[in-house]
């Protein structure tokens, strides 16, 4: 890059900094292409996120809709769209309590009502990664379920949502607070998306899991992010993207808005389970699906409410939207800093 300004870039203020980006059909159509782009788009980026001298990525990953056919082809069984559910873990760091892992996770989707289809390990190719690389990725365990009474009363679409957010919550707080299941972690549970993701580079991911080289994999929606780490040590569970957002930038308010959440949660009688060490990302995940499923927000409202623009002093917002932006301002502190930020629920 030459030493020489052009225009307004300026070298002297040149920063490194995550890379986040998104693929998606405005037709809403499920198609192998959307997979076949974000390759290209992640593989065009990877000077935005950091790497050893060992050619170990900082972390990468992608979020996807559930391809229903693909999913239909594991399990044998034919599933729509809204109507299964996906569960990606990683597992705990002692292999001797993989089982107990299971045995928790299979519990507590079949007391949230769900019926469990399939568990298998997703399969990578190693050859596609350094081989240093090798020892830094952590295998991910993946769940395939759906309602076990799907006549029972009600939208199924809603119920299976809730289940899962259920499920996902009992294996968090058990997972959390017991050191024998450390490293057990749900990259996500869902009716809607899966997101897969490790130690690695940008141009890696689609290679690297081979689920998402199979054509018969149709999705209509891909976001990516790849990560260069700043205030905290490389880690898979702190790649991004997480089960609802991606973005770029560090919080600079995190520890004022994890003091919030504590403060809002204890007036609601909730209770906050948080992995050891979480990042400030995953705070702002966490608290951004919270106020999706415990407070009944739509996702882009709960974008909204947790980093809303600066309107105050905005004469084109409609008084409407004025409106929602003072209310929330009444309980939420915004969060800030971030220069992008991504989401998705699958269908949003």
């Amino acid at each position: 890059m030459s030493g020489r300004g052009s225009g307004l870039y300026d070298p002297a203020v040149e920063h490194s900094a995550c890379g986040v980006g998104f693929i998606t059909r405005k037709d809403g159509a499920q198609t192998h292409d959307v997979i076949v782009l974000g390759d290209q788009a992640l593989c065009a980026i990877p000077h935005r996120g950091g790497m050893s001298a060992e050619g170990v990525g900082d972390g990468a990953g992608v979020s996807i809709d559930l391809s229903a056919g693909f999913f239909s082809t594991l399990t044998g069984q034919p599933l729509e769209r809204g109507r299964f559910g996906v569960g990606n873990f990683f597992m705990p760091d002692d292999r001797g309590q993989w089982g107990r892992a299971r045995v928790l996770i299979d519990t507590a989707l079949a007391d949230a009502g769900l019926a469990t289809l399939l568990v298998r390990e997703v399969p990578v190719d190693d050859s596609v990664i350094r081989p240093r690389a090798l020892a830094y990725q952590l295998p991910i365990v993946q769940w395939v379920f759906r309602l076990a009474d799907p006549g029972a009363r009600g939208d199924r679409r809603e119920r299976i949502d809730r289940a899962a957010n259920a499920a996902l919550l009992r294996i968090e707080a058990e997972a959390y607070t017991d050191p024998s299941l450390a490293g057990l972690y749900p990259l996500s549970l869902s009716a809607r998306t899966q997101v897969l993701k490790g130690r690695l580079n940008a141009g890696e991911v689609i290679r690297y899991f081979t689920d998402l080289r199979d054509p018969g994999h149709a999705v209509r929606s891909l976001y990516f992010h790849t990560r260069f780490s700043t205030n905290t040590e490389p880690h898979p569970t702190m790649a991004q993207p997480f089960r609802l957002m991606a973005h770029n930038g560090e919080l600079n308010t995190d520890r004022k808005n994890r003091i919030s959440d504590e403060t809002l949660a204890i007036t609601r009688r909730r209770r906050i389970v948080r992995p050891p060490g979480q990042s400030d990302s995953g705070r702002l995940a966490q608290t951004l699906q919270s106020r999706v499923f415990d407070d009944g927000l739509d996702l882009v409202e709960a974008v909204v409410s947790l980093m809303p623009p600066a309107w105050e002093n905005d004469a084109t917002i409609s008084p409407g939207v004025r409106d929602m932006f003072e209310f929330f301002s009444l309980y939420e502190e915004k969060n800030d800093g971030p220069a992008a930020l991504i989401f998705s629920d699958g269908d949003v």
